[in-house]
């Protein structure tokens, strides 16, 4: 395969990896003047039954176009391509040079909390952006989480939107279980996936951050709830969150990511930049939403720009201390409803100052005045009045 030209630009540089559904490889595009590195993927339908082909191909389409505009996201590798080429169906996507999570968790360093904290953060955003597209990723797992070479961000990939598609039959319901044993939830394992899969698929990772266990070494209680917390040294807050979005039923899970990210705004931990291990966070920043959540403390960063979020006509900022040397807390102030008007503090006036200044002006100009008609009349005295009796004569 290696040298190989696909969908008559895609120069295969060389093979990836094997799954379920195909094969992934290294390309390079051939028609771009830096000819930039892509990754290919290839699906191969599991049935070549031509009325499941018609329909895979319609649905590769739909998923396909799908995927182009989450692709917006900064944390979602680009779609670049699609296509199909002798009855197999090919995505183009953007290449993202990183180090995958898997990785990371194999390296047997235990995770602190803060850098569970880092994750969560930097994943969550990711979470909100592609649930409120209606679009469940289905697959979340170390291997499909990249950190980033250029910025030390996550970056999600694989989506099973796609994969579903290549694997169902024309007689039964197209919809069926795709994920992985351990991060997948009973209820997509029955096909059923929901927002609250990928939450949990997400908890369970950091699970195994914090202790080090695989998810299928995880112990079970009879209500098939994961124990978990004897296992670590961990805050009772970040645990009850955890726990939380692993919880066995859906309905009893966080049903959305902003709802974690409301609880994890709380932690001590949650405003920390840097993690004991040097891992940079993933600048969260905490900002209030003047709008229709007055109270709520979580925006998502994708709507974010500059730390700042201005709405009718007011303006919320955050003021953060630099980093302690040890590895303390941040403290971030949030101020509100500040003027638009940038004039600097040092050149605002307060009121009382100028009736005060105004004040003293008047009692000095009167002093003035007081003072000169003293002068006046000990240095004239023929101009003083003579007060006589208008009926007494004078002597001459």
């Amino acid at each position: 395969m290696k040298g190989k030209i696909l969908g008559t630009r895609y120069k295969v540089l060389e093979y990836i990896a094997t799954g379920g559904f195909g094969k992934t490889y290294l390309a390079e595009d051939t028609q771009l003047p830096g000819r930039d590195r892509c990754v290919v993927k290839q699906l191969c339908p599991s049935i070549e039954d031509p009325e499941f082909l018609a329909i895979a191909r319609r649905l590769f389409k739909t998923e396909a176009s799908t995927l182009h505009f989450l692709g917006d996201h900064a944390q979602i590798p680009k779609l670049l391509a699609y296509f199909e080429e002798e009855e197999k169906f090919y995505l183009v996507q953007q290449y993202i040079a990183g180090k995958t999570l898997e990785e990371e968790l194999n390296s047997g360093v235990l995770w602190s909390e803060i850098q569970v904290i880092e994750l969560l953060i930097d994943c969550l955003k990711i979470l909100e952006f592609i649930h409120s597209k209606g679009v469940i990723h289905r697959d979340i797992k170390p291997d499909n989480l990249i950190r980033r070479h250029s910025d030390r961000k996550i970056v999600l990939v694989d989506f099973g939107t796609v994969k579903e598609v290549l694997k169902g039959q024309t007689n039964i319901e197209l919809t069926i279980a795709v994920g992985t044993q351990g991060y997948m939830p009973i209820e997509q394992a029955r096909g059923k996936p929901r927002p609250t899969s990928d939450i949990y698929a997400l908890g369970i990772i950091c699970i195994q951050a914090l202790t080090g266990v695989a998810p299928l070494d995880l112990e079970e209680d009879e209500e098939g709830e994961i124990i978990w917390e004897s296992l670590v040294n961990v805050s009772p807050d970040l645990a009850k969150i955890l726990t939380q979005m692993t919880r066995y039923h859906f309905q009893a899970r966080y049903q959305s990511a902003r709802e974690i990210m409301q609880d994890l705004s709380a932690l001590p931990n949650f405003n920390n930049q840097h993690s004991s291990h040097g891992t940079p966070n993933s600048s969260f920043p905490l900002l209030e939403n003047i709008g229709n959540h007055p109270h709520n403390l979580y925006k998502s960063a994708y709507e974010q720009s500059d730390y700042t979020y201005t709405a009718k006509n007011k303006i919320a900022v955050i003021k953060v201390e630099p980093v302690a040397a040890n590895n303390q807390p941040i403290k971030s102030q949030l101020i509100n409803d500040l003027p638009l008007n940038k004039t600097s503090d040092n050149l605002k006036i307060n009121p009382a100052i100028i009736w005060a200044i105004a004040l003293i002006t008047l009692l000095l100009g009167g002093m003035f005045l007081f003072t000169q008609s003293i002068f006046q009349k000990l240095n004239h005295p023929d101009n003083s009045i003579e007060q006589t009796d208008p009926q007494t004569p004078k002597i001459n």
